[in-house]
């Protein structure tokens, strides 16, 4: 449901071409696979990264971690968007590199980011 809301309220902001993920390994392997890649270059592909915390098979902090290690996709913004957002969550989401984190359902706070983020 949560994803249905964010999909219609990105659309509604001007935002297309939007790809949802299920799970923090797929989504790994698909930015590993672009930033691989000698025909195509990472920021023609996505803008901005959101990711929550709780990510099936691998989570949202270490998916960022991973991206902003690798030279190629660490210039892409991520932000963590997640119910979990405590002071100790916020902290390690700052370690690994998050460029913004928001509370759900703070979804008019999240676009508000990307906008910062991407515009």
């Amino acid at each position: 449901m949560l994803r249905e809301l964010l999909k219609e309220t990105l659309t509604e902001a001007g935002y297309a071409d939007l790809q949802f993920i299920e799970n923090g390994k797929e989504a790994w392997d698909y930015f590993e696979n672009i930033a691989k890649s000698e025909e195509v270059l990472p920021e023609e592909e996505f803008q901005l990264i959101i990711t929550d915390i709780e990510k099936p098979q691998m989570d949202g902090h270490h998916l960022t971690s991973k991206i902003k290690d690798y030279p190629r996709l660490r210039h892409i913004p991520i932000i963590i968007f997640s119910s979990l957002i405590t002071n100790d969550l916020y902290r390690k989401g700052e370690r690994v590199g998050a460029d913004a984190q928001v509370s759900k359902p703070e979804i008019m706070s999240l676009v508000q980011n990307i906008d910062a983020l991407i515009l």
